[in-house]
């Protein structure tokens, strides 16, 4: 990979914009043994400050994978802006639509089950709802919502705070019917219309099929499995302590640190909060999924989830470049995160800011071109 720049990603991630508030498989090999508590590399850790304290952003995680190792690594700043205390490796940060390629795994895991079908439609996992929804999206397939192909808007204004009385799982199914009203923004399957509301209702087909929560299939299919003992929901740490770290957003140049995330009902699109070094372990995952070498699901199953639809250079839960590299971004407006993986060159960069907005997706990209330059200089042909 000398001379090879992993960097030059930016134009080819999706563009996010916000989130706005609005049986486990027989041949599955059981969950490694935690390695060796990683430390910080300060190198890393001094080029990653300089870009925080350029861009003024609180805090500032980076990684590199190597295979199925995390090879460098770093947290700089602070948990909370205007406190001392500072960021730790282990800290959880929240990846907003990064979790788009989890639920997108979930549903793959369904698939090999034969609980769903990849051409599963809408109408064939929910028939009572022909009548009570527009007729354009009874065949909208749940590859369709995975690859942003199901014409539907990004956010939904039927949706807000889980009612007391309803679980998530509940309330989603109970949405369906408001949700899809409405004729959809473009003739499903034509388009690449980047969709929240899509992956919502992803997640409930997969719940509907499973006969689980969502949040239980992340949980017991995938965090479990793969040892994310950190993974969980919803914005990171204690309310009103500083016991992990909090969003930031910045307003007429002030810094707002806040602890809240988008509606629960939300979650299938973008609430997962994880260390960096578990959300490495589904780096890892996708990866070696894509050399063929991967845990969970069969080598044909990754290379679907990697192979964008039609002329989109989305997949499902991934931005894709021509050469192989999947990516994504995420935000839910206090954070801004990213994962890059290049199957290529046995590599994947990991990317976390506790502060959302233009600013962060600044320093992101300048964090980005800082761990890829310390990839050539330290592991690029070793």
């Amino acid at each position: 990979m000398s001379g090879v720049r992993l960097h030059t990603i930016a134009s080819l991630l999706v563009a996010l914009g916000a989130l706005f508030s609005l049986d486990i498989l027989a041949d599955q090999q059981p969950a490694k043994k935690n390695p060796p508590a990683l430390t910080q590399n300060t190198q890393l850790a001094e080029k990653l400050e300089a870009v925080r304290a350029a861009n003024k952003v609180p805090a500032l995680w980076g990684a590199i994978v190597l295979g199925d190792k995390v090879v460098a690594i770093a947290a700089v700043g602070v948990r909370k802006d205007g406190e001392a205390t500072p960021v730790t490796l282990d800290d959880q940060v929240h990846i907003g639509s990064d979790t788009k390629a989890m639920t997108a795994t979930i549903i793959a895991l369904l698939v090999e089950q034969k609980k769903l079908r990849w051409d599963s439609t809408i109408v064939e996992v929910f028939p009572d709802l022909k009548g009570k929804i527009h007729e354009d999206y009874l065949d909208v397939t749940i590859t369709q919502l995975l690859g942003h192909r199901g014409g539907l808007i990004a956010n939904s204004s039927a949706w807000g705070p889980t009612p007391a009385k309803l679980t998530n799982r509940q309330y989603r199914r109970e949405l369906l019917p408001k949700i899809l009203k409405e004729a959809p923004e473009s003739r499903p399957g034509s388009t690449f219309n980047y969709s929240n509301t899509g992956y919502v209702i992803a997640g409930a087909m997969a719940e509907e099929a499973s006969g689980e929560s969502w949040e239980d299939l992340m949980a017991k299919r995938l965090f479990q499995p793969l040892g994310m003992t950190s993974a969980g929901f919803g914005a990171p740490g204690t309310k009103g302590k500083v016991d992990q770290p909090w969003g930031h957003r910045l307003a007429k140049e002030k810094r707002f640190p806040l602890q809240f995330d988008n509606v629960a009902v939300m979650g299938p699109a973008g609430t997962v909060h994880v260390s960096v070094p578990d959300w490495a372990k589904f780096a890892t995952l996708h990866l070696r999924g894509d050399q063929g070498k991967g845990q969970l699901l069969k080598p044909a199953t990754f290379k679907h989830l990697h192979t964008p639809l039609a002329e989109s250079t989305y997949a499902c839960g991934w931005g894709t470049r021509k050469d192989g590299m999947i990516s994504h971004d995420g935000s839910n407006t206090l954070w801004y995160s990213r994962i890059a993986i290049f199957p290529y060159a046995n590599v994947a960069f990991l990317i976390a800011i506790n502060q959302g907005g233009d600013e962060a997706q600044k320093a992101c990209n300048e964090a980005n071109k800082v761990i890829d330059d310390f990839y050539i200089a330290n592991y690029a042909n070793k």
